[in-house]
């Protein structure tokens, strides 16, 4: 059976439809997790069923302890001292340490079962796997502990669209 998802009627103010997903929205959801990861991460609201369903994923347990584990793997990667496996790209040791409280936390948060926001899951995974982004990157001081707490913050739950 189609998974049934809610949308925002964008066009009817703050009403909310059900709809059944297709495999062809559940396909797209998919192939397009990136960019409607992009989206929920700038706060857009699920008006269509591709990015309601990827919401839906994102809050999913096997996800959020993935995310969450990833987290915890950083933080203790940046707390040895020892050599660091050529198998992983490099962090920004300095950057994750300075950081540490605020990731530990989005690490609780993501380990811990509850509700949680789709738009803070997404910005977690991107910060994760964007190469250029601030865990990566040394462009400019502070930057991963900005994204951190706003993720964090972006985790808590509103129940508003």
């Amino acid at each position: 059976m189609a998974p049934l998802v809610l949308l925002n009627a964008a066009d009817r103010g703050d009403v909310v439809v059900a709809k059944r997903a297709g495999w062809r929205e559940r396909v797209m959801a998919r192939l397009r997790a990136n960019g409607l990861d992009t989206e929920l991460a700038r706060g857009a609201a699920p008006t269509r069923a591709a990015l309601a369903l990827r919401a839906q994923d994102l809050g999913e347990r096997r996800i959020r302890e993935r995310l969450g584990r990833s987290i915890r793997q950083i933080l203790d990667d940046a707390r040895t001292d020892g050599p660091r496996s050529i198998a992983r790209v490099p962090t920004q040791r300095s950057e994750v340490l300075a950081a540490a409280w605020e990731l530990n936390r989005i690490a609780e948060t993501m380990l811990t079962p509850g509700p949680v926001a789709a738009s803070g899951v997404a910005q977690v995974r991107l910060l994760l796997i964007n190469g250029a982004g601030p865990l990566y990157s040394r462009d400019v001081p502070g930057r991963l502990r900005a994204a951190a707490t706003c993720a964090l913050d972006a985790l808590q739950p509103a129940f508003h669209w």
